[in-house]
């Protein structure tokens, strides 16, 4: 009589079969199932079709709701004590200055990462950490990524085209003001008291075209940006209930 032998362990005899596939499998193969054992085929299979737990905006749901919100901190944070602490080579090899951008279109990016003052850092910072997290909340880490950088380059690419050709732009307050922008959108559809960011908007406003080495445009390109990509993950997140419906 053949003695029935593990389908991937040819030299190790079995008694067991899978519940899916009937495949004979060894203790090594064997996958815990609501009913029996699995072997590692119907296992993986089984784990792949189970649908993806979404956040309230589409997002995929993840078990930290900030992890992104605290890296893009520390990647802040770190290129500032880099600039702090070098020549003034680095910050003007990262900062953006639009005359130079055909030539180094990296800077409509890098900018987004770079300070020199503490209160700037600190203020851009303070807003990060404060509508960060519940934002990466709803939208999920790829989505919420998607955001930030999107709205730091919707403000490099306003300086580029509305900013004096020779100035120097730097500083996260671009892509800060998306996640505002965002977050006021988001807001806003869900009928949620939008008070504090109008406020928050309102102030930024005036001190952007009211105090000097301020650039409006990149506040003004960031937001745009933002608030662009919330209304479009909002008509995302209809159009995929509808379909279940």
């Amino acid at each position: 009589m053949t003695e029935t032998v593990c389908y991937r362990h040819p030299d190790r005899p079995t008694g067991v079969r899978c519940q899916r596939c009937e495949k004979p499998i060894c203790p090594s193969c064997m996958n815990t199932a609501s009913v029996g054992f699995q072997c590692p085929d119907c296992f993986n299979q089984g784990v792949k079709s189970i649908p993806k737990t979404r956040t309230s905006l589409g997002g995929v749901a993840r078990g930290n709701p900030q992890v992104v919100t605290l890296t893009l901190l520390a990647i802040n944070v770190l290129v500032f004590i880099a600039i702090r602490t070098s020549s003034s080579r680095l910050v003007n090899d990262l900062v953006l200055v639009p005359a130079l951008v055909d030539t180094e279109p990296w800077r409509l990016l890098t900018s987004a990462f770079a300070h020199v003052q503490i209160f700037h850092i600190f203020s851009n910072l303070f807003m990060l950490y404060q509508v960060g997290p519940p934002l990466e909340q709803m939208l999920g880490r790829a989505r919420f990524t998607l955001l930030y950088f999107l709205s730091a380059l919707g403000g490099g690419v306003a300086v580029w085209v509305l900013g004096n050709p020779l100035g120097a732009t730097l500083g996260a307050s671009g892509a800060v003001l998306g996640l505002v922008g965002a977050l006021l959108v988001i807001s806003r559809a869900r009928g949620m008291d939008v008070t504090w960011i109008l406020a928050y908007v309102a102030i930024t406003a005036v001190i952007s075209f009211t105090f000097p080495n301020i650039s409006w445009e990149g506040h003004l390109g960031g937001f745009v940006v933002g608030a662009a990509l919330a209304w479009l993950f909002l008509q995302e997140t209809k159009r995929r209930r509808s379909s279940r419906t």
